[in-house]
């Protein structure tokens, strides 16, 4: 814990870890912040509105969060269930929080996140083009590939970031 700093209102942040150390062009699909947490709109669109949960302080597992950073996330599942229920018509979701990636490594440094996967019982349309969710009341599929070009992650993500404000 020596490259760990925490103040009571400074989050720890660990100097050997990518996701506390992001830069400009990492928050590119950027929705929301707060104090604790950061959404993003994931760059692989496999499940259409799959958004990115990063916690802001670096904690390494769940049961490290403090009651406020519990709340805080409980707002935050609401907001984005919420935003992707109405603007998606998402029928339910798929949370994971698996952190695997980080024991590839010799010196894991594993960092507090989420994957939420929107799930839909109808198609969902993005620039007037339909998408059906063929797993639908399955588990979702681990190495799916995008189901959206660039061009249309970026204006998924136009669209959601003028919604979230009624959300969050």
């Amino acid at each position: 814990m020596s490259d760990m700093i925490k103040k009571e209102s400074i989050p720890v942040i660990a100097n050997d870890c990518e996701l506390c150390k992001l830069n400009k062009n990492d928050k590119k699909w950027l929705l929301f912040e707060n104090t604790e947490w950061i959404v993003f709109l994931s760059d692989k669109q496999d499940y259409i509105g799959r958004l990115f949960v990063l916690s802001k302080e670096h904690i390494q597992s769940l049961c490290d969060l403090t009651i406020n950073q519990w709340i805080s996330l409980k707002n935050i599942i609401n907001s984005c269930e919420l935003m992707l229920k109405v603007e998606l018509n998402a029928t339910m979701f798929n949370w994971t929080c698996l952190m695997n990636d980080a024991y590839k490594s010799d010196n894991p440094r594993p960092h507090l996140h989420f994957h939420i996967r929107p799930r839909y019982s109808n198609p969902v349309s993005i620039l007037e083009k339909q998408y059906s969710d063929n797993e639908f009341g399955h588990h979702y599929l681990n190495h799916k590939s995008s189901l959206l070009s660039s061009s249309e992650i970026d204006a998924l993500f136009r669209f959601l970031k003028k919604k979230v404000s009624y959300y969050f």
